[in-house]
């Protein structure tokens, strides 16, 4: 039995609907409200796609078709405006059946972003927490790289585009790794291209499919802070790691905070948001044994203060030479206390 055939009449009057020439989200909830079913919606639509090309499609790419009040939807409240169909396609549809987190934040990130994000994620993977993202630059694919890290880590990627078109291109082979151990969804039609207005309307499914949602880092009016908001009126508990006022990759965050998101400090905060009981283990995982550095490099961390700095800041504040900071860096990032970053020395 194809997949096709395991799809009831419904469902395929709704991907039906959402592939027809010119069809958007709001269009198809539009037409299926009116017309009470997807198949109804569809027989009254003069403009119709090719059912039998459209079968095939399906069954080649082994879409699965998601349809609002049917067994299966993944978003069980009754929300405002969500998605009337969604589709997906992945090897492991049950990641959908676990406690999710979202895990959201900005393109802009640095390092210490980056890296709290993938640990967060691996934390929510190895928990049994599916974790839910855009699949965008920075902290979306940090996150989801961190928990496809762990083996049967489960993810969730929502798209913006068509389940046909990979966007951004350079997170081609992270797609295929969230195909293979959970699902990519969208509720655009095949072949629908990244345009603008799609990725806030979008970040409404990353808040909507999620129990809770992380902001990790965040611009004021980055798209995370949409999905906060989107978060917020749903009722969902959202988390934000507080950052540096000096950050400007923190300050959404700190806004979030400012308005009542509860800061995230550890990630065993995420367990308690989901109702799960946290584990033994505490912190952003602590790095691996390393000597203590001693000497210029001891003063170059201590000069750091936790925050990233110029070598010539450094300079100023320990009274070293420049060749002497450039040693002393160079010591620190053999040891892994210490990365390079647009200019910047970024304590880890």
């Amino acid at each position: 039995m194809t997949m096709v055939d395991r799809l009831g009449s419904e469902e395929r009057a709704a991907a039906a609907l959402v592939c027809a020439p010119g069809m958007e989200p709001a269009r198809v909830r539009e037409l299926v409200s009116r017309a009470g079913s997807p198949g109804r919606a569809l027989a009254r639509l003069e403009e119709r796609v090719d059912e039998g090309q459209l079968g095939e499609l399906l069954a080649r790419r082994r879409t699965r078709v998601y349809v609002e009040g049917r067994p299966g939807y993944p978003i069980a409240d009754a929300l405002p405006e969500r998605p009337a169909v969604l589709l997906a396609e992945g090897d492991a549809p049950q990641v959908l059946d676990r406690p999710r987190v979202a895990v959201v934040g900005t393109r802009s990130a640095t390092l210490h972003g980056l890296r709290d994000a993938h640990e967060l994620g691996k934390f929510l993977a190895e928990a049994g927490i599916t974790v839910v993202s855009g699949l965008a630059i920075g902290i979306d694919g940090a996150a989801h790289n961190g928990a496809l890290d762990v083996e049967g880590g489960g993810v969730v990627g929502v798209v913006a585009t068509g389940l046909d078109v990979v966007y951004p291109r350079r997170h081609a082979a992270l797609f295929d790794r969230v195909r293979r151990a959970g699902l990519l969804v969208s509720e655009s039609a095949f072949g629908a291209q990244p345009t603008r207005w799609r990725f806030p309307v979008r970040n409404r499914i990353i808040a909507a499919l999620a129990d809770a949602v992380v902001v990790v880092e965040a611009t004021i009016a980055g798209g995370a802070r949409i999905t906060a908001g989107f978060a917020l009126e749903y009722g969902r508990t959202v988390l934000a790691v507080p950052g540096s006022r000096r950050n400007a990759a923190a300050a959404g965050c700190n806004a979030l905070l400012a308005d009542g998101a509860h800061p995230l400090l550890d990630p065993n905060d995420v367990l308690v948001a989901v109702g799960l009981t946290p584990g033994a283990r505490r912190g952003w995982g602590a790095p691996a044994a390393r000597g203590q550095p001693t000497g210029d490099a001891a003063a170059l961390l201590r000069a750091c203060g936790g925050e990233p700095a110029t070598a010539d800041q450094l300079a100023s504040r320990t009274g070293l030479a420049p060749d002497q900071v450039a040693l002393a860096a160079r010591e620190l990032e053999k040891g892994g206390w210490l990365a390079r970053d647009r200019g910047y020395l970024w304590p880890r």
